[in-house]
């Protein structure tokens, strides 16, 4: 089947290179594919088996996608990582949301071996916060 024919979203975006892998414009070397969410491996994986999930609609960040979308590409992102942690046997699968690299949403599904593999900067370093109670007050106030 080709998916170009069917592409049952707007026209990708000409200058997002996920756009590109979606319509078939690039290849890739994909381990999943639906009518909604394209799943492929990470060309500078962090380690083997290094996946990345994308929504196949264009959309920056992953909590702008509509709830359709959202669950698509989290049920995938399970899916992704059963089948690494069967059969690479990796110590964690771990997962991470970012966006600096490629402005379109995008999940990474990472084997991981070490606590390294994928986390802060500010972790690795031992810079992270340490907010008082008064603090922790004023931001749940801020997000509830």
């Amino acid at each position: 089947v080709d998916e170009r024919v069917q592409f049952p979203y707007p026209a990708p975006m000409s200058d997002c290179l996920f756009c590109k892998l979606v319509a078939k414009e690039i290849p890739a070397h994909v381990v999943y594919e639906d009518n909604q969410v394209l799943a492929f491996l990470d060309i500078h994986p962090i380690r083997p088996g290094h996946v990345l999930v994308v929504p196949k609609t264009h959309e920056s960040d992953l909590y702008k996608l509509s709830p359709e979308h959202y669950q698509a590409v989290m049920a995938i992102v399970q899916e992704v990582s059963g089948r690494i942690a069967e059969r690479l046997s990796p110590k964690k699968v771990g997962l991470m949301v970012m966006g600096w690299d490629v402005a379109h949403a995008h999940v990474h599904v990472v084997p991981m071996e070490n606590t390294g593999d994928i986390t802060s900067q500010a972790l690795l370093e031992g810079a992270t916060g340490s907010p008082l109670p008064e603090e922790l007050i004023q931001m749940v106030q801020l997000l509830k």
